[in-house]
């Protein structure tokens, strides 16, 4: 009895779709990390203008980005401190009222947002690249 078989190569196409998938996920993460920049700018607490001078940004590689803050302060002023009621603050003029200030938030906000964004950034770019 003789076997037949049928080798069936794909001539290249699952390489060329998963460089269409690291391109375009790339793509989607810079226009995403981009976004949130320019979203933070807007909405970054703004008392000197040292915290939005230290918003920092950049995409490590097809599907990493980071945006975020370098300043010291900035995970104070985005999630709370606590403080020492009645220490004076010459800055201020006046002594410390309040044990907690609460965070703003903002950028946890801002990356909650970004989620649903990116994703939809994704399935666009794939619908339209006929995947």
């Amino acid at each position: 009895m003789s076997a037949v078989s049928v080798t069936l190569d794909d001539g290249g196409l699952g390489e060329r779709l998963d460089e269409l998938r690291r391109v375009t996920c790339e793509s989607v993460v810079r226009a995403t990390v981009s976004q949130m920049a320019e979203d933070l700018k807007a909405i970054t607490p703004r008392e000197t203008g040292s915290l939005l001078n230290s918003l920092r940004q950049r995409v490590e590689d097809a599907s990493t980005g980071y945006v975020g803050y370098v300043a010291d302060y900035a995970p104070h002023v985005e999630y709370g401190h606590r403080q020492n009621v009645g220490q004076y603050v010459p800055r201020l003029g006046k002594a410390l009222r309040a044990p907690y200030v609460e965070g703003q938030h903002f950028l946890s906000e801002e990356v909650a947002a970004a989620r649903s964004v990116m994703r939809r950034r994704f399935d666009e770019h794939m619908r339209r690249q006929g995947l």
